[in-house]
């Protein structure tokens, strides 16, 4: 556990049309003591290449990709088992942080 870090856990499915905003709501945050964990759950459109793009430039941004599809739930809970910090904030991959 790494004090005062954030370990945002957000599952994604099938959601290429919201996830940029999602992300980008995290990383305009005043607090930026923060890692985000994306755990897709085989997603079949461009999710994968839209986070790739913020994979390449951010490097607290990290991508889990689930072999099978297992629900939000699982995916929330591989999330945490791969988190580091103090602190856990789940985000869906279809909401915002203002």
């Amino acid at each position: 556990m790494i004090e005062g870090l954030v370990s945002i856990i957000m599952p994604s499915f099938n959601t290429e049309k919201y996830i940029s905003s999602s992300i980008e709501s995290v990383i305009t945050q005043t607090y930026k003591n923060w890692e985000l964990f994306i755990i897709d759950d085989c997603s079949k459109d461009l999710t994968i290449q839209t986070i790739q793009k913020y994979l390449k430039a951010y490097p607290n941004i990290f991508l889990i990709q689930l072999e099978k599809n297992s629900g939000a739930a699982v995916s929330r809970n591989k999330g945490i088992e791969k988190a580091n910090g103090e602190y856990i904030a789940f985000l869906d991959s279809d909401d915002l942080w203002e």
